[in-house]
């Protein structure tokens, strides 16, 4: 699996996502999905990239395990928490609301996780930083 590439076009989806959102919420004068519509941005966008732009730089081992669970519960959370977030704040019909709320709580739980994930590479894979020049 190439992280970085599944990070970066999983960001991009969510900032596409994410824009149409806020257009949306423009040229309804509504501020309806302002929560969704940021989480979407700041966890989905923005991390993901910044996840993305952390394997582009830095020689993190191809095979490390912990690099691979890091990305899959990074999407996992990500996609878990805004999409939990806009059933549990939406309550769709086909969702029961105990359902809504374990999956919002479960994806951001994941999420929580991922980044726990993130901290702990930057200490076990510390040897592959440094400054250039």
């Amino acid at each position: 699996m190439n992280k970085t590439k599944v990070l970066l076009r999983f960001s991009a989806l969510y900032a596409l996502i994410g824009t149409f959102l806020g257009s949306h919420m423009a040229g309804a004068g509504s501020m309806l999905f302002r929560a969704i519509h940021a989480h979407i941005l700041l966890v989905g966008w923005l991390s993901l990239f910044a996840f993305a732009i952390f394997y582009a730089v830095f020689a993190i081992p191809k095979h490390s395990k912990l690099a691979k669970t890091h990305v899959w519960t990074a999407l996992i959370g990500s996609f878990g928490l805004t999409f939990g977030m806009w059933m549990h704040y939406f309550k769709p019909d086909w969702a029961p609301e105990t359902f809504s709320l374990i999956f919002y709580i479960v994806g951001g739980t994941v999420l929580i996780i991922s980044f726990g994930l993130f901290a702990v590479m930057t200490f076990v894979y510390g040897r592959y930083f440094g400054d250039r020049g």
